[in-house]
Parts: structure tokens; C-alpha cells; sequence
């Protein structure tokens, strides 16, 4: 038991690790873009399999790779944010990362915004508005 323990612990200090590196640490805004990835892949797989409304397939349905090319499209945000922070180092810089993470908020929530319509719930004023915000504070800091 003690060594599961350890090998675990090996693995969680590795990849922290790798998260330094590639990201230059633990910020707000990584963790913010994060969740809101996971709430929109969820909300899109109750679109599909509970609503049966998804725009991705032809009947709306849950379909298996639909999930997996939502999947991908997570992993390559995550690696351009990954990218931007060492475009970041690269240049001296520290506003690459942050411009490109608000983008990323900016759409994974309007994504959420757009499934919720697709499910019935009412869109609310103050959540687009939000979004414009930070659309607004992306645009400013490219």
C-alpha cells in the first residue's frame, strides 16, 4: 500500500512538474479557462445525450467521435496556451499566455452560453455581457 502511495505521489510531483514548465505555474486564469473547458465538454454531452439537439452530429445524438474531436479541440488549447507561454519566455514578455487564456475563456463560455440555449435554458443578459467584457479585455491585451 505504501508504495502505491509513493508511485502516486511520483506521478502528481511529475506532473506538476511538467505544468511549471509548461505554463510558468499555477495562475487564475489557467485555473478559470480549465474548468470552463470541463463545464462546456459536459454541458455538450448532455446536449446530445440527454437533449438528443447537438449541431455536431447528423441526429443530434451522442456520437463517439464527435466526443473525441471535442476532446482533441480541449487538448490543443491547452497546448496553444502551453505555446504562448513560451512564446512568452522567448520574447521577454508576459502578456502572450494572458491574451490567449481570456480568448479561451471568452469562447469556452460562450459555448456554455450556447448549449444552455440548446437546452431550453434562458440565455441571461448579464452572462453575455460578461463574455463582451472579456472579449473587450482580450482584445486589449494582444
Amino acid at each position: 500500500m505504501r508504495m502505491k502511495k509513493e508511485a502516486l505521489c511520483m506521478i502528481w510531483g511529475a506532473l506538476a512538474t511538467i505544468g511549471v514548465k509548461l505554463f510558468g505555474g499555477w495562475t487564475p486564469t489557467l485555473g478559470v479557462v480549465l474548468t470552463l473547458m470541463g463545464i462546456d465538454f459536459l454541458a455538450g454531452f448532455i446536449v446530445a445525450a440527454v437533449f438528443k439537439k447537438s449541431p455536431k452530429s447528423e441526429t443530434g445524438a451522442a456520437d463517439s467521435m464527435s466526443m473525441f474531436k471535442g476532446l482533441c479541440k480541449k487538448f490543443g488549447m491547452i497546448f496553444v496556451i502551453a505555446a504562448s507561454h513560451q512564446i512568452d519566455i522567448a520574447l521577454g514578455v508576459d502578456y502572450i499566455m494572458i491574451a490567449t487564456t481570456y480568448g479561451f475563456i471568452a469562447n469556452e463560455a460562450l459555448s456554455i452560453v450556447e448549449n444552455a440555449g440548446l437546452m431550453g435554458i434562458v440565455k441571461s443578459e448579464v452572462l453575455i455581457n460578461a463574455i463582451e467584457v472579456l472579449k473587450g479585455k482580450s482584445s486589449k491585451t494582444e
